[in-house]
């Protein structure tokens, strides 16, 4: 068990410091694209990347979990694996390139359609890149993966800040998702020595449809819940109303990715090998890891949306405020992402994804319910919606999650309550800050503004830390102190 969390470790530091450089290379980009498009480009480019979105969640991490899972797969579970994802890749590929055209006409845009069409080919490099990534994930092989995702936002940024410099509008969105899908691709395989045969079997093929259906379920319904309030918003409200919500949902998983990925990614590969040692370890790795999440992503999202406002100004520019209001109430979703992401990560680990996915379009059901009654009311009575369907959901989640990991459902939320303490102390003094300043220096500039609300911020919570919370503190340091060795 001790060489797994020593992996474990090493892994999230790879993946902490590949998706830090990945995020600022890609958030660079954005801000840079934000300043040159408008919100009606943004707005069209998200209401076109639904069904592309989705399809590349059903390739992505779906079949390939029974890799992961699996205590020793052979070269048939591969192979298998790689030619299912192959066949579902061109298959929804087709049904894309068809439905396009209604899609477009369901939203009243012309301009959905073509964006579709050119978009389509990133769902199958994704599909055939799956395997390769899981071989490196099964490895705990996060310094290739994070190398990977860094090669991929530099290619795709280079590409869509050329576009859209050039005039494409639009279009400079489209080609930045496909070249960054393709170098994506080409790094994964040129980073692991693993081909695929044409050696499986029926067996081995319906193990895979077996695992990998549960898993496909999973993701439909992560990606369903994220989507839901877009598809609302685009077909009663338009693309400009779009568009400040996608704004505001961009940050919100720019943050999160930024927190928990590298807790996720890293996490489920040593649940997993912890299973397979059978030593009950998973469950001990679950515990230390809610606490560490809430910790670290608690105080961030509460700062975030007190912080809105001067955020979106320092960042955007004027013309983006109306997106304050939705990222404020989204901050509290981006909070309840990170812990349910590692909690998902278990369930997948222990090869009981089953029960989540149920629960998972259960909730998309009622969000889609909430989202139409709200819309009338604006993007902010959209995202409260959200937020609200998920927080209803989140007892059932942890009760499936206490019976998976013999961990009671008190002590799964135990330790949440200090750090929400903590985080909402923190900001609602924050959210004073900036009138407060703007009040006494009504020049500052709204970097300054940030810089010293965030300055205060973390000194609030680090005070909190010591006084209350040096056990997370110590867990935290405790769990990456032999990265090096």
């Amino acid at each position: 068990m001790a060489a797994v969390r020593q992996k474990f470790g090493r892994g999230v530091a790879w993946m902490a410091a590949g998706n830090w450089i990945e995020q600022a290379v890609n958030f660079a980009v954005f801000i840079a694209l934000a300043r040159i498009l408008d919100s009606a480009a943004f707005g069209l480019m998200a209401m076109a990347s639904v069904v592309i979105v989705l399809a590349e969640f059903l390739v992505r991490e779906t079949f390939t979990e029974h890799l992961i899972a699996d205590d020793s797969p052979g070269a048939e579970d591969f192979n298998a694996v790689f030619w299912a994802l192959t066949a579902l890749g061109v298959g929804l590929s087709v049904l894309i390139l068809a439905l396009a055209r209604p899609i477009a006409t369901a939203y009243g845009e012309d301009m959905v359609a073509p964006l579709i069409w050119w978009m389509v080919p990133a769902i199958l490099m994704t599909a055939t890149t799956a395997v390769p990534v899981a071989v490196l994930r099964r490895e705990l092989a996060f310094r290739s993966l994070s190398l990977r995702a860094i090669a991929g936002v530099v290619g795709g940024g280079i590409a869509g800040l050329s576009m859209a410099l050039a005039g494409y509008g639009v279009w400079a969105l489209v080609g930045q998702r496909v070249i960054q899908v393709l170098v994506n691709e080409l790094a994964a395989w040129i980073a692991v020595p693993w081909r695929p045969g044409l050696g499986t079997s029926r067996a081995h093929l319906r193990r895979v449809l077996q695992v990998g259906g549960q898993a496909m379920a999973l993701r439909a319904s992560e990606l369903a819940i994220t989507q839901v309030p877009t598809v609302v918003l685009g077909r009663v409200l338009g693309p400009v109303a779009t568009g400040y919500y996608t704004i505001a949902w961009r940050l919100i998983e720019t943050a999160s990715f930024l927190i928990v990925t590298p807790l996720r990614m890293a996490s489920q590969p040593a649940f997993a090998a912890l299973r397979r040692e059978g030593q009950g370890g998973h469950g001990s790795l679950l515990s230390d890891l809610s606490r560490i999440s809430s910790f670290l992503a608690f105080p961030a999202f509460a700062g975030l949306a007190a912080l809105a406002a001067p955020v979106l100004l320092m960042v955007f520019g004027p013309g983006w405020t109306p997106a304050a209001q939705p990222l404020a109430v989204l901050g509290v979703a981006g909070a309840y992402y990170c812990v349910e992401k590692v909690q998902l990560s278990f369930g997948l680990a222990m090869g009981r994804a089953g029960a989540f996915a149920l629960l998972g379009w259960a909730t998309v059901a009622a969000l889609a319910l909430a989202c139409g009654i709200a819309v009338h009311q604006g993007a902010p009575a959209v995202a409260a919606a959200f937020v609200g369907t998920l927080l209803a959901f989140w007892p059932l989640r942890t009760m499936i999650l206490s019976r998976l990991s013999g961990v009671s459902v008190p002590a799964l939320f135990r330790p949440h309550l200090l750090p929400l303490l903590g985080a909402v102390t923190m900001a609602l003094i924050v959210a004073q800050m900036p009138s407060h300043l703007w009040h006494l220096i009504p020049d500052a500039r709204p970097v300054v503004v940030v810089l010293v609300a965030v300055a205060t911020g973390v000194a609030l919570y680090a005070g909190f830390t010591l006084i209350f919370m040096r056990d997370r503190l110590k867990l935290f340091l405790a769990l990456f102190s032999n990265v090096g060795n």
